[in-house]
């Protein structure tokens, strides 16, 4: 009995040492992990802080160049004040217009912006250039675009910028900054602000870094180790039973997080931080010869694992969750690397994508959209917007004033889905959208089914009437083909022509004047399998 309740002893005193030695070794891994996630996301919303505030003042300048105020006038330093005032990051812009120079407020100094030419740092865009001025109570970012015919340059004030990303705790300890690629200083927290250029003195384990993937500005982020490291000088009998208890709390609580299953909101997240949403592209192509006129932007989710997720699947997701414009913008930053040169060639191309309702007649979307567009370079005169109608359009006197806002800058509206929404044939009557895309509802009947062949006929009149051109979505066989043409219909997208293809096959096609014919196999493929493309030249 003895050595039993001896043994008992002993296996619960080693268990005990056991626990709270793996207490402290998990909380020191877990506290430093925490530590430098911390440090890390400090470091990226620095980043992004900087992004939006170049991202305005590279909008406010295109808006400069779209609106012509590029020559040095009375009426061109107004407008500049006022898009100043408009804009809280912005304190001057300046002018350089081949002749004479001119600025918001600060005229002095514009023939000094352009001077410094070694001190000005090349973006992305060739087009924009970025330097630093100003100390470091009051830095100073100035963002050039520098054209053929002018020069403006924005000058953002950026010594406040970063005061309210640092918690409080961490003020007195903390020391950030954000650099251009060639050193100079953009903007700066420090507690001695004396010598911005000395912030980071301290042990490298605890300097972060984060580079823009679109501005050369990197971000550095430094706290002092014995600062978060102090708290852990643990002396008190209670506080380390206090450590064991929490530790194996926090054991347990990992445990269940880490292979707790991931819901759907987590799944789309981490799908489009990864970037497995990828565009791929439909060519619609010219019934009477074959030529591709345009290519419909399709989304595709192609998994790490190298599957691929239906569209029925995840779009309405999409939705729901109010991840529509994440994607839009997602799928249009990589279609700018793969297909922007191809319009810019191809001038005649149309370029088109899906919009809700919701985001056609957001104010926001719209101003977000230009943003995406004229960083991605994209012809405006290219760009179509198909209006999908999934969505009640309520207001249909804004939806056409939306209409020639985008019209304004040169972007181009399709009705998608015509007939089929719930917006009915009201939208086409009232919106004065230029293309009807007619739904694949009614081109799957439209060979053996008067009433489809019929409401074809209706909807090319009515379209006909409003001055629209109309595309058949949708066709996929020859007969198809061959009665939408016979109905006047002159451009049609569908399987029968290609399956929404990669832009590395989009670029094939459009410089062999080719189209795509179907395989005989591809209807006993998996819905997650592309089948196999043969291509047909095409004479132009």
């Amino acid at each position: 009995m003895l050595n039993r309740l001896l043994s008992q002893i002993l296996l619960t005193v080693a268990v005990s040492v056991l626990v709270v030695m793996s207490a402290h070794f998990i909380l020191g891994n877990v506290m430093s992990s925490w530590n430098k996630a911390q440090l890390r996301d400090l470091t990226e919303r620095s980043i992004l802080r900087m992004e939006l505030a170049a991202d305005r003042a590279v909008t406010t300048i295109a808006e400069i160049h779209i609106d012509g105020l590029t020559q040095c006038s009375p009426n061109t330093i107004e407008e500049y004040r006022k898009l100043i005032f408009s804009v809280a990051s912005i304190k001057d812009i300046r002018l350089f217009d081949g002749q004479q120079t001119c600025a918001g407020f600060n005229a002095d100094t514009v023939s000094q912006d352009l001077a410094e030419t070694a001190d000005w740092e090349a973006a992305t865009n060739a087009t924009l250039q970025f330097a630093a001025t100003g100390s470091a109570e009051d830095s100073r970012f100035k963002i050039r675009w520098a054209g053929d015919e002018f020069d403006v340059v924005a000058v953002l004030s950026t010594g406040g910028l970063l005061d309210d990303i640092i918690p409080a705790a961490l003020r007195e300890q903390v020391s950030m900054k954000v650099v251009l690629n060639n050193g100079r200083t953009v903007a700066a927290y420090q507690q001695n602000l004396a010598n911005p250029e000395t912030i980071m003195d301290w042990e490298p384990d605890f300097l972060i870094d984060a580079e823009s993937q679109r501005y050369p500005i990197t971000a550095y982020t430094s706290v002092s180790p014995g600062y978060l490291w102090d708290w852990r000088n643990f002396t008190s009998l209670e506080v380390e039973i206090l450590i064991v208890l929490f530790s194996l709390l926090i054991g347990v609580l990992v445990g269940r997080a880490v292979f707790r299953p991931t819901g759907a909101v987590g799944e789309i997240d981490a799908a489009l931080k990864n970037r497995e949403f990828i565009p791929h592209y439909q060519p619609i192509v010219a019934l009477n010869s074959g030529k591709i006129v345009g290519f419909e932007m399709l989304a595709r989710w192609q998994r790490k694992s190298g599957e691929m997720v239906t569209p029925l699947k995840f779009i309405p997701l999409i939705e729901n969750l109010n991840r529509v414009d994440r994607l839009t913008f997602a799928l249009l930053q990589q279609a700018g690397a793969e297909i922007v040169p191809l319009l810019h060639e191809n001038p005649d191309l149309k370029f088109t994508f899906n919009v809700t309702t919701d985001q056609f007649l957001s104010p926001r979307f719209f101003v977000d959209l230009q943003e995406v567009l004229i960083v991605g370079n994209f012809p405006m005169n290219c760009v179509v917007l198909e209006i999908t109608e999934r969505q009640e359009m309520a207001d249909l006197e804004l939806a056409r004033k939306t209409v020639k806002r985008y019209a304004q800058k040169g972007i181009r509206i399709a009705i998608d889905d015509a007939g089929t929404g719930h917006n009915g044939l009201s939208s086409i009557q009232t919106l004065e959208a230029g293309i009807l895309k007619l739904d694949k509802f009614f081109i799957d009947g439209i060979v053996e089914n008067e009433k489809s062949r019929l409401m074809v006929e209706m909807l090319c009149q009515l379209a006909k009437e409003y001055n629209m051109n109309v595309v058949a979505e949708g066709i996929e066989t020859a007969e198809q083909a061959a009665v939408t043409m016979a109905m006047g219909i002159h451009e049609a997208q569908g399987f029968y022509f290609s399956r929404p293809v990669p832009a590395k096959q989009l670029l094939k096609q459009v410089n062999e004047l080719a189209i795509v014919t179907p395989g005989n196999d591809q209807d006993n493929l998996p819905a997650t399998e592309t089948p196999p493309l043969q291509l047909t030249a095409k004479a132009s």
